[in-house]
């Protein structure tokens, strides 16, 4: 194990992360291999009213965590629909997407494990910070 840290705590603003996506939605990443940590991946994405993602799969569990605003997670045979303080693990290999079923932006904490999907997180746009 590599500690990056010097073994600090390390402490996130998301005011001054860089967010990775566009207008209609985008990501921040909290926590990751590149800040030493290991397993999993951790962030927050914000959806705006009307914004959804598409349809994909991922080979890692997802679980989300509502922090703010009403989502509909959607796979091939169900909708889900989660407010405020709810979570949902999403177990590999389910097709699904996500979209902001209200009318107010639609905050959300992610975390992967083990990590990956945060890579291509990565690779997309830089919209700011």
């Amino acid at each position: 194990m590599t500690d990056l840290t010097g073994g600090k705590i390390v402490v996130q603003n998301t005011d001054e992360l860089p967010k990775f996506g566009n207008e209609k939605f985008a990501s921040q990443i909290l926590a990751d291999e590149t800040i030493g940590v290991e397993n999993v991946s951790v962030g927050v994405v914000t959806f705006e009213p009307d914004a959804e993602g598409s349809r994909h799969v991922r080979e890692v569990e997802e679980i989300v965590y509502i922090l703010d605003g009403v989502a509909e997670i959607i796979t091939d045979n169900e909708t889900y629909r989660l407010t405020r303080g709810q979570a949902a693990v999403i177990p590999p290999g389910v097709y699904h997407k996500h979209v902001n079923a209200g009318t107010e932006p639609l905050r959300k904490l992610w975390i992967f494990a083990p990590q990956g999907p945060e890579k291509d997180i990565r690779e997309r746009e830089v919209t700011g910070s």
